[in-house]
């Protein structure tokens, strides 16, 4: 080899030597620049993929959440539709009741006007007025009343009471042509009694009436 090569070719094995320390240093900080980008970088990508998945979540509960409001809220719209028909019902169905109740009285005191003077003993004409009153579409308003437990129920129960009371007051005498007994209403507070019905009566059918407006 010629001297020259030689001691080119020493220089650079006593340069790799005397340096190997800092090149191997310099290699490892770079091994671990590399390894410490690579993870940055899959730890980014994982953060990513979990912050996805986490807004996926949300979106998908979020929906889940405005789909079960909208659900809720049907339910109570439709809720307060079948009450609000209900009411209406309940409320003309009083009104027409009321006035029928009106009317049966109002021909009572036309048809017996002499009748409703009397005060004492009892008659056939007498029990005519006291079973005047019908309580049409009774039954089925007292089931409403009891189901909905309005203000009107305890006023409407009242005024039910008070025409069973009405119409009670009978007694039993004997017929003068046939000689059998028959029933013959009680005078005795006749026309006080179906005076107090027709303004229970008057004041629930207004009381219906107003309900209207705030239905």
């Amino acid at each position: 080899m010629p001297l020259e090569d030689w001691i080119q070719h020493y220089g650079v094995a006593r340069f790799l030597y005397d340096w190997q320390t800092v090149i191997a240093g310099l290699l490892a900080l770079g091994a671990a620049a590399w390894t410490i980008r690579a993870t940055r970088s899959t730890a980014k990508e994982q953060i990513d993929a979990s912050r996805a998945d986490a807004d996926r979540v949300i979106a998908a509960a979020r929906a889940q959440t405005e789909a079960t409001f909208k659900q809720t809220e049907t339910t109570v719209d439709l809720q307060r539709m079948r009450d609000a028909s209900e009411a209406l019902a309940f409320h003309t169905m009083l009104e027409a009741a009321m006035t029928r109740i009106l009317a049966e009285a109002d021909w009572a005191r036309k048809a017996h006007p002499g009748t409703l003077k009397q005060t004492a003993d009892s008659s056939v004409s007498a029990l005519a007025v006291r079973e005047c009153i019908t309580k049409g579409a009774f039954a089925e308003l007292r089931a409403t009343c009891v189901r909905r437990g309005g203000s009107l129920t305890g006023e409407f129960l009242d005024l039910e009471r008070e025409i069973d009371s009405f119409a009670s007051q009978w007694e039993l005498g004997m017929s003068p042509l046939f000689r059998q007994p028959i029933r013959r209403g009680k005078h005795a507070g006749l026309d006080e009694q179906l005076a107090l019905i027709e303004a229970k009566a008057a004041a629930l059918r207004q009381k219906a009436f107003e309900a209207f407006d705030k239905i």
